[in-house]
């Protein structure tokens, strides 16, 4: 007797550690709308179908628990990271969402994020923060996992990182109580710059209002600050003449400067985790 069975769900699981990601919205092969949420369950990848109701376990397993995960901006690439910094590259819209790629980034990491185009991934291992061109999931490659650059200037642990819109810029964020802010690429005159004043590790830095002129930083303490450009007396911004020179690079000219403090106030209680969602405003 033969029989065809093949793995199709967890039963009996919960949700331990790792990120949770929202999948774009799309169209099912029968012409339905979905929406799903992916969720790490141990070392399996868990996919919550949000308007028909239904769940499903992706067929592939790492070899420790789920770290970390990041889906591109058009759903068509998952990265999905252990413990020990196993890296597995997944096409989740593919039948059976196979393997595409192995890479073993050989440290834990503490955050991972796709550029806004997809082309890079960000990859943040102990105080450096790695820039990876995205592999092409529709061609074979012996080294798929190309390293653009690498940048460093944190004392402790990057734990987060997130993309411009233009995706020329990066802001980082480490235990080291800063973020920083570096390019893409090399740009003529620039220098990383530095966010410091908080008082304790950082939960997150993001770009924010309405041509990224602003930018938010928490702290584990709950302290929020949020940055814009520097101005003379007279209203003009500092470094001015660069920002006209190059407004492309606008953020990476800018002289940013503590405009606002605001405190959650809470005695005894740390923020152990922030999201920010740039359309709508919301922290």
């Amino acid at each position: 007797m033969k029989s065809n069975f093949h793995f199709s769900n967890l039963l009996g699981t919960v949700y331990s550690q790792g990120n949770v990601l929202f999948t774009p919205v799309g169209t099912s092969p029968n012409g339905e709308k979905t929406e799903c949420l992916m969720s790490p369950v141990g070392n399996r990848l868990s996919v919550f179908d949000l308007v028909n109701n239904s769940s499903r376990t992706l067929p592939f397993q790492t070899r420790k628990n789920i770290a970390s995960i990041a889906l591109s901006p058009d759903g068509k690439v998952l990265v999905v990271i252990d413990e020990d910094g196993k890296l597995l590259l997944i096409s989740p819209t593919l039948p059976r969402a196979p393997v595409l790629h192995h890479f073993n980034l050989k440290s834990p990491v503490g955050g991972v994020e796709f550029s806004r185009d997809g082309k890079y991934l960000a990859v943040t291992i102990s105080s450096l923060l790695h820039v990876y061109h995205t592999p092409n999931i529709l061609m074979r490659e012996f080294a798929p996992w190309r390293l653009h650059r690498t940048y460093a200037g944190h004392s402790g642990e990057v734990t987060g990182v997130s993309w411009s819109d233009d995706g020329r810029f990066l802001l980082s964020h480490a235990t080291d109580q800063t973020a920083r802010l570096f390019s893409l690429n090399p740009v003529e005159e620039f220098r990383p710059k530095t966010f410091a004043g908080h008082r304790d590790a950082l939960r997150g830095a993001w770009f924010g209002g309405k041509n990224e002129d602003t930018v938010y930083t928490v702290s584990r303490d709950g302290a929020l600050f949020i940055w814009g450009s520097k101005t003379k007396e007279d209203g003009t911004l500092l470094d001015s003449h660069l920002v006209d020179a190059d407004p492309d690079h606008r953020l990476g000219h800018t002289r940013w400067g503590i405009v606002h403090k605001h405190y959650f106030n809470q005695p005894n209680t740390k923020v152990t985790c922030a999201a920010f969602h740039q359309p709508a405003g919301l922290l």
